[in-house]
C-alpha cells in the first residue's frame, strides 16, 4: 500500500523527470563531442590532401654573353622537383611559367662548376633541381661559313644505274663553336643512307656533322642543323666530257661590263650516243639582271636537250665580275689625232700672219710647232 502511494506521489515523478533530463543532457553532450572530433579529423585529412609533389623536365637556360662566348658540356634538359600546396604545384605544371638557369655572366673562359638556380616559382613551393650543379666549358666564340658535302655508299646503287652529283638543299651552312674547334673544322657532311639496289633518285632529310681532318665529330652548332640530301640516279648510258661555256642571261645594267669565271672547266654529260655526238660544249646561262657589283652565283645544270639524261656535277659556282665600260684604244687615238690636227692648223694661221721677209724663219717655226704638238698627243695617249 505504501509502495503504491510512493509511485503516485509528486516527488517520484519529479525524480524520474530529473533522471531523464540528465540522461538526455549527457547524450547531447556526447554527440557534440563526436561531431567535433569528426570535424577535426576531416580538417586534418584535408590538410594532408592539399600538399602535392611533382617532377618535371625543363630546358636549361644559360645567362652568358652569347655573342662573345661559346659554352659546351651542359645538359639541354634538367629535372625539377616541386612540392607544396596543390593549387600552386598544379599551376606551375600547367603554365610552365618558370625557368631553371645557370648564371655564367661573371665567369671567364675555362672550365667551371656552377649551381643551378630557379626563377618564377612561388616562395611557398619547395624546389629541388636535378642535378644541382653542372660543369661547363666557356670558350671564345667563332663562326664560319662552310660548304655541305653529301656522302653515300655507291655500292648500294643497282647494277645498270649510275649516280649524278649529290647535292643538298643548303649549299652552305654556318658553323659556330669554340675558336679552337672552328680552326680544326675540315668539312660539314650530310651522310645519306641509300636503300639497297637503288634505281631512282633518292632524297632524305638528314642531320649534318662537322668533322676535323681525322674524321672526328666536333662539338659545334650547325645552322641549319638538317638539310635535304639528294643523289640523282639514272639509267647508265654513254657519257662524254665537254667544256662549259658561260653566257649572260637577262638584262644587265647600262654602261656595265660583265665577265665570268669558274673553277669548273668541264662537266660529264650522260645520254644516248647520238645526242652526245652532237654536243661539243655545254652553254651555262648566268643571270646578270640587276647585278651591279661582283657576286658569286651557284648555277644548276639541268638536261635541256633530247637524249641527254644527266649532267655531273649538277651545279657550278660562277664568279661574276662587274666593271664600268672603258673608252676603246681606237677612240682614244682618234681623239688624240683630232687634237694634233687642231694644234697644227692654229700654227699655220700664225705663220700666214707674219711678214714676207721672215717667211723662211716662220716656216721653220711652223715645222717646229707641228713636231711639238705631235709629241704632246703621244703623252695623252699613254
Amino acid at each position: 500500500m505504501k509502495v503504491r502511494q510512493a509511485f503516485n506521489s509528486k516527488l517520484f515523478y519529479r525524480l524520474i523527470s530529473l533522471f531523464f533530463a540528465l540522461l538526455l543532457s549527457f547524450y547531447v553532450t556526447s554527440e557534440k563531442g563526436n561531431t567535433t572530433r569528426s570535424g577535426n579529423s576531416g580538417t586534418f585529412g584535408s590538410s594532408l590532401v592539399s600538399n602535392k609533389t611533382i617532377t618535371l623536365e625543363t630546358d636549361l637556360k644559360l645567362n652568358v654573353n652569347s655573342d662573345k662566348y661559346f659554352v659546351s658540356g651542359y645538359p639541354d634538359v634538367v629535372k625539377v622537383k616541386i612540392s607544396g600546396p596543390s593549387a600552386l604545384v598544379i599551376a606551375a605544371k600547367n603554365t610552365q611559367n618558370f625557368e631553371i638557369y645557370a648564371d655564367l655572366n661573371d665567369l671567364k673562359p675555362g672550365v667551371h662548376t656552377v649551381r643551378l638556380k630557379d626563377s618564377g616559382l612561388s616562395s611557398e613551393l619547395t624546389v629541388k633541381i636535378i642535378p644541382e650543379k653542372i660543369t661547363v666549358r666557356i670558350s671564345k666564340k667563332k663562326t664560319k661559313k662552310t660548304a655541305v658535302q653529301v656522302r653515300y655508299d655507291s655500292n648500294r646503287i643497282a647494277s645498270g644505274y649510275a649516280a649524278g652529283e649529290a647535292y643538298s638543299s643548303q649549299a652552305y651552312v654556318t658553323v659556330t663553336g669554340a675558336a679552337k674547334d672552328i680552326n680544326n673544322l675540315d668539312k660539314v657532311v650530310a651522310n645519306l643512307n641509300l636503300p639497297r639496289n637503288a634505281n631512282e633518285t633518292y632524297a632524305k632529310n638528314v642531320a649534318l656533322q662537322a668533322l676535323d681532318e681525322s674524321g672526328k665529330v666536333l662539338n659545334v652548332v650547325i645552322s641549319p642543323a638538317n638539310v635535304t640530301a639528294t643523289v640523282p640516279i639514272y639509267t647508265a648510258s654513254a657519257s662524254k666530257k665537254v667544256p662549259i661555256n658561260l653566257v649572260a642571261r637577262g638584262e644587265g645594267v647600262s654602261n656595265m661590263k660583265y665577265s665570268f669565271s669558274s673553277d669548273t672547266k668541264t662537266v660529264t654529260v650522260h645520254g644516248t650516243k647520238e645526242a652526245l655526238s652532237k654536243l661539243n660544249r655545254l652553254d651555262v646561262p648566268v643571270s646578270i639582271t640587276g647585278v651591279t657589283a661582283d657576286t658569286v652565283e651557284n648555277v644548276r645544270l639541268s638536261p635541256s636537250q633530247s637524249g641527254i639524261t644527266a649532267i655531273s656535277p649538277t651545279t657550278v659556282t660562277v664568279n661574276v665580275s662587274v666593271s664600268q665600260k672603258e673608252t676603246s684604244t681606237a677612240q682614244k687615238q682618234t681623239q688624240a689625232s683630232s687634237q694634233a690636227e687642231t694644234s697644227s692648223a692654229s700654227s699655220t694661221k700664225e705663220t700666214v700672219a707674219t711678214d714676207d721677209s721672215s717667211s723662211e724663219a716662220t716656216s721653220s717655226s711652223s715645222t717646229s710647232s707641228q713636231l711639238s704638238s705631235s709629241s704632246s698627243s703621244d703623252e695623252v695617249e699613254n
